[in-house]
């Protein structure tokens, strides 16, 4: 675990004093077999099609997010896009809204039984299977009037925090003219999609599209807007289960960071890994960079005498100006490129490291690193903990 005695000292000083906000994002529900947003776009789109296009065919929950995740790595069509083809496919908001709560709980469905029939919720079994889930509601547990989460800002559509927060007091937040009630307020500002009977957000109220997302972003004063840019502004954050690659995230970010009120605000990261090519992958890259100083030659750029190898490895007008990289021990029998190349990926990796830590500290983002998912949780509880 890499939070670091600042962090968290800030942390528990905000918990202590009721002014700790939580934004939750998707890797708060995956473990209990909910899809990422990635995930609910293509599983809900193989659905929307199935009838019409697929003469019928509907896969089981989890080859429907198998064959999701494994036509993400091959689609060359942005998911915004189709998001948009989606709410086509459906003729009326609440058969969009049908489809979206039975794609987001497909794991939950009884074998079986008619579209919409779940199964029982044991939160003791979900709670047991999601340790980050079950740290997150702990939190939220006010152990003393003047102490715990202030409120808690999410951008997911399920509701799996107010089933096991259970008899906790609390209210999902979902509309403009929802009163506040006595607890801990939930606030969905993308729409509210309970898996049971509860009332949740129509379907024309789903944040889904990207033109969504810039119609709320337009209107300054509107409920999901205000929200998140008083608890920025006014209470200490930390965000869990959020990558902060979303741009809208990013743009409440930027304006937080120009207003002359402003808060601490923490992240919880994976701390950025560095993956070893393969030699299959330096290989493909060795023969790419072959195949371009064809075409440089072709264009009339010569090889100065030299050999393709030479040329690629030896010269330094074609190649890196150091030929031999540092902290890239050589490998007996192995081919100089390979060497090289492995050193360049090593140089890019640390220097994508230290921009990542730049950008997040523009943002006016503290980051807490995690190793592993299982750090998560040792971190959530070191908040509360006197």
């Amino acid at each position: 675990m890499l939070a670091t005695d600042s962090s968290t000292k800030d942390l528990r000083e905000a918990y202590k004093a009721q002014n700790l906000t939580l934004y939750l994002g998707a890797g708060v529900s995956v473990a209990n077999g909910l899809p990422t947003w990635n995930q609910l776009i293509l599983a809900m789109y193989f659905t929307a099609i199935s009838e019409e296009r697929m003469e019928g065919w509907r896969p089981f929950p989890n080859y429907l997010y198998a064959i999701a995740e494994y036509q993400l790595k091959r689609s060359q069509e942005p998911l915004e896009i189709m998001a948009r083809k989606i709410r086509k496919y459906y003729p009326t908001p609440s058969d969009f809204l049908e489809n979206l709560r039975q794609t987001l709980y497909q794991g939950f469905s009884i074998e079986g039984a008619p579209s919409g029939h779940f199964q029982h919720f044991y939160k003791d079994n979900v709670l047991q299977a999601n340790p980050t889930l079950a740290a997150v509601s702990d939190l939220c547990l006010r152990k003393k009037p003047t102490a715990g989460v202030h409120s808690v800002i999410t951008y997911n559509y399920d509701d799996l925090l107010e089933q096991v927060l259970d008899t906790t007091p609390h209210q999902p937040i979902f509309r403009q003219d929802q009163k506040l009630t006595e607890g801990l307020p939930i606030y969905h500002v993308h729409g509210y999609v309970p898996m049971g009977d509860s009332v949740g957000s129509p379907g024309e109220d789903i944040v889904f599209t990207e033109d969504q997302y810039h119609q709320s972003a337009l209107d300054p004063y509107s409920w999901r807007n205000l929200v998140q840019v008083q608890a920025l502004s006014r209470s200490v954050g930390l965000m869990v289960g959020l990558s902060l690659s979303d741009r809208n995230m990013r743009r409440f970010l930027d304006a937080v960071k120009r207003s002359p009120v402003r808060s601490k605000n923490f992240a919880i990261l994976r701390k950025p890994r560095y993956q070893e090519p393969s030699d299959q992958d330096l290989d493909q890259i060795h023969q790419k960079a072959i195949s371009y100083l064809k075409k440089f030659e072709n264009s009339g750029i010569k090889a100065s005498g030299h050999s393709r190898e030479q040329a690629l490895f030896s010269n330094p007008g074609i190649k890196a100006s150091h030929p031999i990289l540092r902290g890239t021990p050589a490998i007996k029998g192995e081919p100089q490129y390979r060497r090289e190349i492995r050193g360049i990926l090593q140089a890019v990796e640390q220097f994508d490291a230290g921009e990542q830590a730049f950008v997040l500290e523009d943002l006016g983002i503290t980051p807490i690193w995690y190793e592993s998912y299982s750090d998560i949780p040792a971190i959530l509880k070191s908040i509360s903990t006197p």
